[in-house]
């Protein structure tokens, strides 16, 4: 009796142990469980938090970027600590965007150095070189590429222009004799769509410009054009001209042939300082090469003139 007892009371013990250990391992894993699900309610939270801060503070914008650091062709880029001064992220996508612009204006500013004639690579390479660039800059083969002829409406306005009609000194061009005439020769490569001066000369009318054709042999320096319902004439025959007293102007000594033309004259009304006014531009028609001479189709035939019944060939242009 005794022994059983005893072997009661030593299985009571067991039990009772084991009860333990099974309660002590189910405290400790609903204290885990807690634990895990406090850490996600706390992750959750501090999620919650960022996105409310985000909210009120919105991120600053490029516009501002651009205001606390304006870009132009000259100049770096801020570095990140600038940036992150500043108030601005210190990553660089707002560095790569000030850039692309940098990049854009600089190939915009090249481009407007050759608004009159194509470029080559060593003209190119001898502007970037005197704005001191070392970065960020298109190559020369890049602007000789994207280079275009200037429109009219951008030739009315360019600053080469307005210079070159005001001043009157167009360079790649000079007077020179053959026999008895004079003529112009190229002393620089044009390429076609090239502006390589201007024919210049006093602006009258169509009526005026008749009445002086009908006393002189050649019509060389009167030109005739339309101009909407209007007939008009440059008088590059008055010499000197009223507002270069004291020029030669280059384009009146450009000579007429029908078959060997390589400039075609562009009408434009450009703005020069006094106002707007009537302007023939001379553009090549093809490659022209040093030392080419310099002509282009009249298109008015002399015996127009002269009482017989034809229709005088104005040019519409």
């Amino acid at each position: 009796m005794a022994h059983s007892n005893a072997v009661a009371n030593q299985h009571y013990r067991m039990k009772t142990l084991d009860a333990i250990v099974a309660t002590s391992n189910l405290l400790s894993s609903l204290t885990r469980s807690s634990s895990d699900d406090s850490g996600d309610e706390g992750t959750q939270a501090v999620k919650r938090r960022r996105v409310k801060e985000e909210v009120g503070s919105p991120a600053p914008d490029f516009n501002a970027f651009l205001q606390a650091f304006p870009v132009g062709i000259t100049g770096q880029p801020p570095n990140k600590t600038q940036r992150e001064k500043a108030g601005f992220p210190g990553d660089r996508v707002f560095y790569d965007k000030w850039r692309a612009l940098q990049y854009s204006l600089r190939e915009q500013h090249l481009l407007s150095k050759f608004s009159r004639r194509t470029p080559t690579a060593a003209m190119v390479a001898k502007v970037i070189d005197a704005e001191g660039w070392t970065a960020n800059h298109p190559r020369p083969e890049d602007i000789m590429a994207k280079w275009r002829p200037l429109s009219r409406a951008q030739a009315e306005s360019d600053p080469g222009i307005i210079k070159g009609v005001t001043r009157q000194k167009w360079s790649g061009l000079a007077v020179k004799a053959f026999g008895e005439q004079k003529g112009v020769v190229a002393t620089k490569a044009f390429g076609k769509g090239s502006i390589l001066c201007d024919f210049h000369g006093k602006v009258i009318t169509g009526a005026e410009g008749r009445e002086m054709a009908e006393t002189q042999d050649q019509l060389g320096n009167l030109f005739f054009f339309k101009h909407g319902p209007d007939e008009i004439c440059i008088d590059a025959e008055t010499f000197p001209c009223e507002c270069h007293p004291s020029l030669e102007t280059i384009g009146r000594w450009i000579t007429h042939s029908k078959k060997k033309c390589n400039v075609q004259p562009c009408h434009c009304i450009v703005k020069l300082q006094g106002g707007d006014r009537h302007v023939l531009l001379f553009q090549a028609t093809t490659d022209i090469k040093k030392d080419d001479k310099i002509c282009f189709d009249h298109g008015i035939k002399k015996r127009t003139f002269r009482g017989e019944k034809e229709e005088l060939e104005w040019l519409d242009i």
